[in-house]
């Protein structure tokens, strides 16, 4: 293909005679009978203009081509180039056992450290744990520095964890606070950052008007707010099967009542006693395919609050602490991202 290519271009390049009709192109003599041969495949002499810029496009695409594979080539050699220095730079880094792998508030990992973990508790299916891959080191690495991360942040709260015992004892340490006292504690961090949080964790007793059309709805809560009871309103209103007769639906979490959603949302905007506006969604139980909603939000069960079914808590709490620090990690395995809490490896071009 690359002979053709060629020759092809030779002929675009060489020197032409029109005939009087503009489109046949008579070749001169005194070019390469291969070339000719080429070219002319009927051997008359002849090739149409058609022809001549056809094979003009061919070589050119060719060209590209050939040029493609040369910079896909080139950019395969420079990316085994770099990886090669990275795992010449890796290699020199594990050849030192008393070199800092990360640092982190309160403590640092040794390159030792990771090895000698590694060889105690190797992956399954690990090829050789006296010879990990950087990959299987850094991701090893990772887990010693979230583990003594979280010992950390617990440390700052009180909660205490011996972040220089092994890892197993770390991590004994850190669970035990996790489903126990720091629980706890994290609940009420988090109602003091969110107090919706205590209202989701709280059965509500709910009770809704439920007709056809948004008219029928505030006519209906119009009769309600001017003193008729609820449930006699919801008796003469409400479509059939949706509710009790007198309109309640029953005691539970908004989320458990609703599914999530809009009319969930709309329960924690409410006091007991209160009217929420009406609500739309669609219905195949309402001849008009809506169903309007307006919730009556008879009372809260809050002495059946239970956060820890929304919970648990102490991870997120744990989590946010954690991102908050800074980790430096040796460049020759790459750089701490605190938001994910990983070390990400060097990037190759």
């Amino acid at each position: 293909m690359i002979r053709r290519t060629v020759l092809l271009a030779a002929l675009v390049g060489a020197s032409f005679a029109c005939s009087d009709d503009g489109n046949v192109v008579t070749i001169e003599t005194g070019l390469d009978p291969e070339l000719v041969e080429a070219a002319d495949t009927d051997g008359d002499g002849v090739v149409s203009r058609d022809a001549v810029e056809a094979a003009e496009r061919e070589a050119q695409l060719e060209a590209e081509r050939v040029s493609q594979e040369a910079q896909l080539e080139a950019e395969r050699a420079e990316r085994d180039a770099a990886r090669a220095v990275q795992e010449a730079a890796y290699r020199a880094l594990l050849s030192d056992g008393a070199a800092v792998a990360a640092s982190f508030p309160g403590g640092q990992v040794l390159v030792g450290d990771v090895l000698a973990n590694i060889v105690e508790s190797p992956v399954t299916l690990m090829d050789d744990p006296q010879n990990p891959t950087q990959e299987e080191y850094v991701s090893r690495l990772t887990s010693m520095v979230q583990l003594r991360l979280a010992g950390t942040a617990l440390n700052g709260l009180g909660f205490a964890v011996d972040i220089g015992l092994s890892d197993a004892e770390i991590n004994g340490q850190v669970q035990a606070h996790l489903e126990g006292p720091f629980e706890e504690f994290a609940q009420q961090r988090a109602i003091e950052e969110d107090p919706s949080i205590e209202r989701l964790a709280t059965p509500h007793c709910v009770s809704a008007l439920a007709v056809a059309s948004e008219a029928d709805a505030y006519a209906a809560a119009g009769r309600v707010q001017d003193g008729e009871p609820l449930g006699d309103v919801a008796a003469a209103v409400n479509l059939p099967g949706l509710t009790a007769v007198d309109g309640t639906l029953g005691c539970d979490q908004p989320f458990g009542l609703f599914g999530g959603g809009e009319l969930a949302l709309a329960l924690l905007d409410l006091e007991p006693g209160e009217l929420s506006d009406p609500l739309t969604l669609p219905s195949a139980a309402s001849p008009t395919g809506e169903l309007w909603v307006v919730l009556h939000l008879d009372s809260l069960r809050t002495d059946a609050t239970d956060l820890s079914s929304i919970g648990p808590f102490a991870g997120h709490v744990l989590t946010e602490i954690m991102s908050s620090y800074e980790v430096d990690v040796a460049p020759e395995l790459g750089d701490w991202i605190a938001g994910n809490l990983r070390i990400s490896m060097p990037l190759l071009p």
